[in-house]
């Protein structure tokens, strides 16, 4: 690789993970904002036990997951930045990585779509299912394959040579 393609891929990813920083912080403000804020949206915790238990609930598996796929984001350029040193474009850990941030964004897209139920405090919400979870899924495991391709690619080349 040259020179001014590794720039570009450290810019970059140097770039993506101060996205992710970023992401990371707005989900702790919006999360301290829905829970301590008394007005607009906000979740209602003076509801029934049952309403309130699968507020908490839902609430607090989003955000788990959530701040699981930030995790993933950011060990999927880190790997990347550690693999440029060795001279690797296409480390073989992020094919893993890329694995599980399919499966996290699938769970957490899934949640994201029960969100807005948890601010409605007239009764239990039920939880649905949309189309968002699995396009999104498929479209990481895609990526995915391409990466692994992309690895395999790459593993051959510097055997050739």
């Amino acid at each position: 690789m040259n020179d001014k393609m590794i720039k570009k891929l450290k810019w970059l990813c140097y770039t993506a993970l101060f996205v992710c920083v970023c992401w990371f912080l707005y989900v702790c403000f919006q999360s301290y904002a829905n829970i301590f804020n008394t007005e607009g949206q906000h979740i209602h915790l003076e509801a029934s036990s049952s309403i309130v238990g699968y507020t908490i609930s839902l609430f607090a598996i989003h955000l788990i997951l959530t701040f699981g796929l930030i995790g993933i984001c950011i060990t999927f350029f880190v790997n990347i930045l550690r693999g440029m040193r060795r001279e690797e474009l296409f480390p073989k850990a992020n094919i893993l990585v890329i694995n599980i941030g399919a499966i996290l964004i699938f769970l957490q897209t899934a949640t994201a779509d029960n969100f807005s139920q948890i601010f409605i405090s007239e009764g239990p919400g039920q939880f649905i299912l949309t189309s968002n979870p699995f396009v999104w899924a498929l479209a990481v495991l895609v990526f995915g394959a391409m990466y692994k391709i992309a690895n395999n690619i790459a593993a051959e080349h510097d055997l050739t040579i």
